[in-house]
């Protein structure tokens, strides 16, 4: 069975910062739409994941690296193991791909 998915009918529920919903599986990853706003704290995973800017614009920071700017239509893929912080000062919109279960929970709020 074949089933579309709506980001515009997702994106009233995008409501608070980091938020995200799942809008497909391909394969053993998932496709997610995320609300970035503010700073998202350093972290790293142990897999590689990949953001693409819908909407706005998005700052990933590296230790030791430049900070990368992403703008609308523009895609970045963090190796696994590296170390970053994403952020908006102003909000964006960010399509992930990441491996299923990389997103234990929700993301949650930073205070």
């Amino acid at each position: 069975m074949y089933g579309k998915t709506s980001i515009d009918e997702l994106l009233p529920m995008l409501k608070t910062r980091f938020s995200h919903l799942e809008l497909s599986k391909v394969n053993d990853h998932s496709v997610y739409v995320m609300n970035f706003h503010g700073d998202f704290p350093f972290h790293e995973h142990t897999k590689d994941e990949l953001y693409l800017v819908l909407e706005g614009e998005v700052r990933l920071r590296f230790h030791n690296q430049p900070d990368v700017i992403l703008k609308k239509n523009e895609c970045l893929t963090v190796p696994a193991y590296t170390s970053h912080s994403s952020g908006s000062e102003k909000g964006a919109l960010v399509l992930m791909v990441k491996p299923q279960g990389m997103f234990a929970g929700s993301v949650e709020e930073e205070p």
